[in-house]
């Protein structure tokens, strides 16, 4: 005879295949969801994510999102910073705190087949715990991923303004300095950086005010630095190859000063695992001796 848990359990596992089959049957296209997707500016490997799995996440949280609204703090930003769609992050947290859910419903039920019957509370409390830690963690991940890219902004940034620097010295105007010193620079955030000037181009919006609002964006403030510099030149016609070698100097000094001091914080964590090491091997060592010369 299958038992309670079995049948709870089973009854889980079949409502959440039933969820999974409905999103992957075709819906009714909104309308205003397909003209954002095309103002978004996404990496070339999510050209295929409207495909598989990935149409699934982002069609499972575009619902989820038209269903809560504005209301839900997101880390948008750093979404935004990363290239990530909002409705993906939604989605992937949704279906990952459902497979936390279902999961442990599956292996009871498993079991419970098997003749190994689990007390109720047991599973479901091992469901509960798999859902949260998938759903706090989808943020986590996300925040730590975003202050990695804002470094890599950082020292990018700092290429940036000796480049523009040079561009300027070989008497380039301060717009044709931005755009040339983002086409010769390589790496993915010099392709946002290229990717917002030209849009800024077909706006009619001055590339020092692309890359002010690009820092407000992504907040990033050191890319503002360098917009306020290069407006003062494009609107007042100023020198600025002081200020762009100052900037670019002082930017290198504090990412080094940064990593230093993550250095040494990182040497401070091996003392206290260095310390235990120690004890351990002395009373390993120094205990038989000692208790061989009490005894002797």
């Amino acid at each position: 005879m299958i038992s309670v848990a079995a049948l709870v359990y089973g009854a889980a596992v079949g409502g959440g295949l039933m969820l999974v089959a409905r999103e992957l049957l075709p819906g009714r296209p909104d309308t205003e969801r397909l003209l954002d997707r095309l103002e978004q500016t996404e990496a070339p490997a999510s050209a295929a994510a409207g495909r598989g799995t990935a149409a699934l996440v982002e069609r499972t949280g575009a619902r989820v999102l038209a269903g809560v609204g504005a209301s839900w703090k997101l880390p948008r930003r750093e979404l935004d910073l990363l290239g990530i769609p909002v409705a993906r992050h939604v989605g992937e947290r949704c279906l990952g705190a459902l497979g936390g859910l279902v999961l442990p419903a599956v292996a009871t039920a498993v079991l419970a087949l098997g003749g190994i019957t689990l007390p109720l509370p047991v599973p479901l409390f091992v469901s509960l715990l798999m859902a949260a830690a998938v759903w706090v963690n989808a943020d986590i991940d996300v925040r730590k991923r975003a202050a990695k890219a804002r470094l890599e902004y950082r020292y990018a940034i700092a290429s940036f303004l000796e480049r523009a620097r040079l561009e300027r010295g070989a008497h380039i105007s301060a717009e044709g300095a931005i755009h040339r010193t983002a086409a010769v620079g390589d790496g993915w955030v010099f392709e946002r950086l290229r990717t917002e000037l030209d849009r800024a181009t077909l706006a009619g919006v001055t590339p020092w005010e692309a890359l002010r609002q690009l820092a407000e964006q992504l907040d990033v403030p050191e890319l503002a630095s360098p917009a306020e510099t290069f407006s003062l030149a494009g609107d007042e016609g100023a020198s600025i190859l002081a200020a762009l070698g100052t900037q670019a100097r002082a930017l290198r000094h504090r990412l080094l000063t940064d990593r230093q001091a993550e250095a040494n914080g990182a040497s401070e964590k091996l003392v206290v695992p260095g310390t235990v090491l120690f004890m351990t091997v002395f009373a390993l060592i120094g205990y038989p001796a000692f208790t061989a010369m009490l005894t002797s």
